[in-house]
C-alpha cells in the first residue's frame, strides 16, 4: 500500500520524520514525500530511507484561486499516477487543495495534521476578508472530509472549533512532531555564555527582537555570544539596517542553514527562540531541550507548549525586547539555576515529546 506524506518542503532538504517513514514501512507501506517543485538535487535521505520525491505546484502563501485550481488538478495527477492510498498531510495552508486532490484520485485514508495555524487567521482589512471569504468554506470541506485531523496544540484546535470549520467528532490532539531521545542526546551545558536561536529567519520567529535583546544582554555581558541560525526567507520583514548592522558589528553571528543543528546545540547555554508566528510545536525547541537546554520563547500558542515557566525557562511576551534581554541576563548570571533548568528541559521531552510515542498515535489514525 503506497502512502503518501505531504508537506511545504522541497526535495533538497532532508527527511525530518524519517522515524515516522521507518516506522511505516515496517508495517508495510510504500513511503513517498510530496512537496514543492524545485531545480534542486534530491538530498541523500531519500536513498537512505527509500522513499521517492513527488513534486506538485505548492507555494507556502497562496492566495489565488487559480492557482489553487492548478494545484488541485495537478496533484490529483499525481496522486492517481502513483496508486497513492493514503495521505497523511501536514501544513494547514494545504489541506484545500491536497484533501480535495485525494478524494477525487480516491485516495482511501486521509490524515491532517495541522502543526502551527499559518498566517491566514491574522489577516486584517479588505483584502484579508476576500481571502478568508474564499479559504474558510474550502478549509471547512476539507475538515469534514479528511478521516481525522490531530492538532499539535489546543489553542489552534479551539480556534478552529470556534470558527466553525470542525464539523465533524473526528480529531485529536498530539504534543507536536516529537523529537528522538536517541539522536538528541542529553550533554552538560556550555559553560560559556553562549545564546543560540536555529529557526528560518523571518521577522514572525522574532529576529528583529533577538537582535535588539543581544544588543542589550551586551552592554552588561560583553563576553556573552549570540548565534543566529538558520537561512534568510525570502519577504522576511527583517529590519535590514538593523540586521546589517548586528552582523557588521559581531553583536550577532550569522550562521547559515546547516545540516545537523546537534553541534549547535550542544555548543549553547541558553536556546532562545522569541517566535509570534503561529506554530504549531517548534521542533528547534524540542530538540534543544532534549538536549539539555534551558528555553526562552514566547507565552503563544506552539511555544508555550515546550515551557513551564521557572522550570526548564521563562516564558515571555511576544515581541517584548525587554523581557526578552532581561531573561537572557537573569539566566547568564545564575548558573546552578540554568543548570537545573537544562535538566529539567530533557525529562520534559522524555515525558511528553518522545516522538515513538507521538508516532504511535499518528499511525494508529490510518490503520
Amino acid at each position: 500500500m503506497k502512502l503518501a506524506i505531504s508537506a511545504i518542503r522541497t526535495k533538497d532538504i532532508r527527511i525530518n520524520r524519517h522515524e515516522l517513514v521507518t516506522s511505516l514501512q515496517n508495517l508495510g507501506y510504500k513511503v513517498v514525500y510530496v512537496g514543492q517543485e524545485s531545480d534542486n538535487n534530491i538530498h541523500s535521505d531519500y536513498e537512505k530511507y527509500n522513499v521517492e520525491f513527488l513534486e506538485i505546484p505548492i507555494e507556502r502563501n497562496n492566495t489565488n484561486p487559480f492557482k489553487e485550481i492548478k494545484l488541485i488538478i495537478k496533484a490529483r495527477k499525481v496522486f492517481k499516477k502513483n496508486k497513492v492510498e493514503v495521505l497523511i498531510a501536514y501544513g494547514i495552508r494545504t489541506f484545500p487543495a491536497l484533501v480535495i486532490a485525494a478524494k477525487l484520485a480516491g485516495v482511501k485514508k486521509i490524515l491532517c495534521i495541522v502543526n502551527g495555524s499559518g498566517k491566514l487567521f491574522q489577516l486584517s482589512g479588505i483584502k484579508g476578508a476576500i481571502v478568508k471569504l474564499l479559504s474558510y468554506p474550502m478549509l471547512w470541506l476539507s475538515l469534514l472530509l479528511t478521516n481525522n485531523v490531530l492538532f499539535q496544540n489546543i489553542d489552534d484546535l479551539n480556534m478552529i472549533k470556534s470558527k466553525g470549520l470542525l464539523q465533524k467528532q473526528n480529531y485529536g490532539l498530539i504534543n507536536g512532531s516529537g523529537v528522538n531521545l536517541n539522536e538528541y542526546g542529553y550533554s552538560e551545558l556550555e559553560k560559556r555564555p553562549i545564546v543560540s536561536m536555529i529557526s528560518r529567519l523571518t521577522a514572525s520567529k522574532g529576529v528583529n527582537e533577538y537582535i535588539k535583546a543581544a544588543s542589550i544582554v551586551k552592554k552588561k555581558i560583553p563576553n556573552a555570544v549570540f548565534n543566529l541560525i538558520g537561512p534568510i526567507e525570502k519577504n522576511s520583514n527583517i529590519n535590514e539596517q538593523l540586521f546589517e548592522h548586528a552582523i557588521k558589528n559581531k553583536i550577532v553571528n550569522l550562521i547559515d542553514k546547516v545540516e545537523d543543528v546537534r553541534p549547535y546545540i550542544k555548543a549553547c547555554r541558553i536556546f532562545v527562540l522569541p517566535s509570534y508566528y503561529p506554530e504549531g510545536v517548534p521542533r528547534s525547541i524540542l530538540e534543544a531541550m532534549a538536549m539539555g537546554r534551558p528555553i526562552i520563547t514566547t507565552n503563544l500558542p506552539g511555544c508555550k507548549e515546550t515551557v513551564v515557566n521557572g522550570r526548564n525557562g521563562f516564558l515571555i511576551p511576544p515581541r517584548d525586547t525587554e523581557s526578552l534581554s532581561k531573561k537572557i541576563i537573569y539566566m547568564l548570571e545564575r548558573d546552578s539555576l540554568v543548570n537545573k533548568m537544562g535538566i529539567e528541559s530533557r525529562k520534559i521531552c522524555e515525558d511528553k515529546f518522545n516522538v515513538h510515542k507521538i508516532n504511535q498515535i499518528i499511525i494508529s489514525k490510518i490503520q
